[in-house]
């Protein structure tokens, strides 16, 4: 199958039908491109090899067959763990294939072994690979790998460790079928009696269920999993749950100016958008988060809903896919209960912070949640304390 093929089949994976096969197309076009720039890294290599045999007659410039399979397929892994990293990006935008996303992967593949140790560093704390007796490398043809594919072997030896004690996830729905339902009914008086104590704004009757539905599908079962993410959701959309809608009515420019100060650099830029919501998001969310210009409406229509306010076509899209919706419809669910609070927890274990959470790493959260203005951290972790106490330590 040729790469653009592939392309197409992987061009919509939200397609009825389509999703698992598009996603395995994405990732097998994705290390192929990964192949492909660690391959031009070995032209260079040998091209040299080759120059300098020239220059110096004494060179031992022998051809390795062995190393050179091995270099392709770590290009392939670099690139599928660059897909990876970009959130599986669609290679067909509007009928063409998208180059740039293209020869971004080749280059992560041209890195190769360099783009995967610090992708996994990122991650996996390395440790020293385990050195068995009778398990050393004895083939001259291998012994010559660099120090950095020594270093990958400790982060794959911790990475089993960690998978060994790793709690079994919980499946995310396919697209097309409605997400079901997984958390033990006997957590709901548990997260009731906390709501009460904790953030007794909240309407527990009627956001618990729909809560523990969430934290079932999305694999959020355990008691800090939960706290730590009821503790953003109490922040991101108010103490009472009372903010599902991002809240863009303002009444003095000062204030858009202090919230969006790269789209309106002075107070009287902000003038015109006070008292204002729509205009105030087409302009602030314009050309962000996959999002057309600001006369196409798209900042208005996808500025933030739920409970941990998704914002921005792109993120829509990806949630929308796991329900079996457009952006479009998939924003108009954030708006109901039931959709934020299982686009809230879809956002925490997308983006990885379900690990970061049995960790109890909770201004981690936050910065993958708010960036790095990190606002409300210290009540962020207040709250997820307190109800990580109350559902019992």
């Amino acid at each position: 199958m040729s790469i653009i093929m592939l392309a197409e089949v992987a061009g919509n994976p939200a397609a009825p039908g389509q999703g698992a096969a598009s996603v395995l197309a994405l990732l097998l076009l994705y290390g192929l491109m990964g192949l492909v720039g660690q391959a031009a890294r070995a032209a260079v290599g040998l091209k040299t090899m080759t120059n300098s045999a020239a220059t110096s007659p004494g060179q031992q410039t022998e051809f390795n067959a062995a190393y050179l399979l091995i270099s392709l397929m770590i290009g392939f892994v670099a690139g599928v763990l660059a897909g990876f990293a970009m959130s599986l990006p669609p290679v067909i935008v509007e009928g063409a294939i998208n180059v740039k996303i293209l020869l971004g992967i080749a280059a992560a593949g041209y890195a190769g072994t360099d783009f995967i140790e610090n992708s996994l560093s990122i991650f996996i704390p390395n440790k020293p690979a385990d050195s068995k007796p009778g398990a050393q490398l004895n083939d001259s043809s291998v012994s010559g790998l660099t120090s950095s594919v020594q270093v990958l072997g400790g982060h794959v030896a911790n990475l089993v460790d960690m998978i060994s004690t790793m709690p079994k996830p919980s499946v995310a729905p396919a697209a097309g079928a409605a997400p079901a339902s997984a958390a033990p009914t006997d957590v709901i008086p548990q997260l009731k009696a906390a709501f009460k104590s904790c953030a007794p704004r909240v309407n527990a009757d009627l956001w618990v269920p729909l809560l523990a539905s969430a934290f079932g599908t999305y694999g959020l079962q355990t008691n800090k999993r939960m706290a730590a993410a009821i503790g953003q959701f109490l922040v991101e959309a108010g103490s009472g749950f009372q903010e599902v809608v991002e809240n863009l009515h303002y009444t003095t420019a000062a204030r858009i100016h202090q919230v969006f100060p790269n789209e309106f650099p002075t107070v009287a830029s902000a003038e015109p958008y006070v008292n204002n919501p729509m205009a105030l998001a087409n302009r602030a969310y314009a050309h962000k988060g996959g999002n057309g210009d600001e006369a196409s409406g798209d900042g208005f229509r996808f500025c933030g809903r739920g409970l941990i306010q998704l914002t921005g076509r792109n993120e829509y899209s990806q949630f929308g896919a796991t329900i079996g919706k457009s952006a479009e419809d998939a924003a108009a669910e954030c708006a109901t209960s039931a959709g934020a609070a299982m686009s809230g927890c879809w956002y925490l274990s997308a983006k990885g912070c379900l690990p970061l959470a049995d960790a109890w790493a909770i201004s981690k959260i936050t910065r993958i949640v708010n960036g790095a203005a990190m606002l409300g951290n210290d009540q962020r972790i207040a709250f997820s304390n307190a109800f990580l106490n109350a559902l019992g330590n």
